[in-house]
């Protein structure tokens, strides 16, 4: 796994910057109710919770990697703390919406995590994630899916939110601005939404 410690010095300009910033931003907006309270997992440099802010939410981030807080608090001033997405400081049925914007993918277990946001939304709250990310860079590079199963395919995702009460709600995509690898696209990255059941 990379060192999003020294990664986070380039990590925007690698990773198609403002533009698929924006376009991952409004692409959650998309699904989001207005004014809605929304904590980032894995928040990065924040350079996607900014633009959500931005958009009309209360956005609060969470990471673990101190080199990246140190950027995203510049974006989201006293809006970001370090913490693990699998053991959330905050109190039960508390959020509305939890974003994970480039997570699951590298984690190799996604339940944890599916089990805790669960635990923070409040019922009827949304979690929104982007998923089969390795899947959605080969496709627009014409070849061929792995073999390998990842922890972030979409019916994975789905048969682990249900065990935790999170059922598949919506869905959508954006542009990954700058991500083509040489003589590909652009890849299309999915995003699911999935609410949290109102009754358990």
């Amino acid at each position: 796994m990379l060192d999003y410690d020294n990664e986070a010095a380039h990590y925007d300009r690698t990773r198609g910057g403002t533009p698929r910033a924006e376009a991952a931003a409004a692409a959650l907006n998309g699904l989001i109710p207005s004014h809605s309270l929304v904590l980032d997992l894995a928040v990065g440099t924040g350079i996607v919770a900014a633009e959500l802010d931005a958009l009309g939410h209360r956005v609060v981030g969470i990471d673990l990697s101190a080199g990246m807080l140190r950027r995203a608090a510049r974006r989201l001033p006293g809006k970001v703390a370090r913490a693990d997405a699998t053991a959330l400081p905050l109190p039960s049925g508390s959020v509305d919406t939890v974003t994970a914007v480039w997570l699951l993918h590298l984690v190799d277990d996604a339940e944890p995590v599916l089990a805790e946001v669960a635990r923070v939304l409040r019922p009827g709250g949304l979690f929104l994630t982007t998923a089969d990310k390795e899947a959605a860079v080969r496709l627009a590079d014409n070849r061929s899916p792995e073999a390998r199963p990842r922890p972030d395919t979409c019916a994975h995702l789905t048969t682990l939110g249900a065990r935790h009460h999170l059922h598949l709600a919506a869905a959508s995509s954006f542009l990954g601005h700058g991500q083509a690898r040489p003589g590909g696209a652009d890849p299309n990255y999915p995003i699911l939404g999935f609410r949290r059941a109102t009754a358990i």
